[in-house]
């Protein structure tokens, strides 16, 4: 059972729905966040059915007229109840059956970097009452952590901004696999534009309980984005768990090394 996000830049097309229907049946999806839908409100009840007819789904259509975040899981195999959204992120509480609760936030950050400032705000506040719980932010942040993560590209305040979101906040990106540059402007030679620009970040608590599963980052196909999809598998490690460093430790007062 997965957990994905993608940017699929625009949902209204028979073949996009039909591309993202085969997505869900082949990596077996349980919920995914669909991002740049380009859906109206009133077609967006169509456009879920056409992808998954039973499954349910919501929204941010009421912070976002262009609707930038559509959520869709299946009742049979897990609950989702929104919590808060705004323009930039639905956040939500996922029960898995005869399982642990998630906290999930889909995201779809401004590509401006004034306004992805009221989502690090908003993230912000988010933390505090998720931090006793796993809690997993997955999708398309619209900015890289560091310059490695762009074909050409130097450090900026975007990217100071992101970090200081993901050191106050307490995530750190989830283990992942298979494309490194997660958007590219499909153009060649010197044109060519590559970076990463989708994540999946869990919290201390995630980790101890999904330290095993990873992000996988997989071909664009009808998209200019990968799809992400991160996996939640039941733990099957015996002994110790292993130990994972997240960042931010090493920024608290009474971090030591050695």
């Amino acid at each position: 059972m997965s957990c994905a996000a993608w940017n699929v830049r625009g949902i209204n097309g028979p073949l996009k729905q039909k591309a993202v229907s085969n997505f869900i049946t082949s990596n077996k999806v349980a919920i995914i966040g669909l991002l740049e839908t380009k859906a109206r409100s009133i077609n967006v009840k169509n456009v879920g059915k056409s992808i998954r007819r039973s499954w349910e789904f919501v929204s941010n259509h009421r912070q976002s007229l262009s609707g930038r975040i559509l959520i869709m899981w299946d009742p049979s195999l897990i609950n989702f109840q929104v919590i808060s959204s705004s323009d930039q992120a639905i956040h939500g509480q996922v029960k898995l059956m005869n399982g642990p609760e998630v906290f999930v936030s889909f995201i779809y950050g401004e590509c401006i970097a004034t306004e992805r400032r009221r989502l690090w705000a908003d993230l912000a506040v988010k933390a505090r009452g998720f931090s006793h719980f796993p809690w997993l932010l997955i999708g398309d942040f619209n900015v890289c952590r560091d310059p490695m993560e762009c074909s050409n590209l130097s450090a900026s305040g975007s990217m100071h901004d992101f970090n200081n979101c993901i050191n106050t906040i307490e995530v750190e990106d989830i283990r992942q696999i298979g494309f490194r540059f997660t958007w590219t402007n499909k153009r060649s030679g010197d044109q060519a534009t590559s970076k990463k620009l989708d994540r999946a970040l869990g919290n201390w608590e995630w980790f101890k309980l999904y330290n095993h599963c990873q992000a996988s980052f997989l071909p664009q196909g009808i998209s200019d984005h990968s799809p992400i999809l991160v996996q939640w598998l039941p733990l099957c490690f015996q002994g110790g768990k292993p130990l994972k460093f997240l960042n931010y430790w090493a920024q608290h007062k009474d971090f030591k090394c050695g």
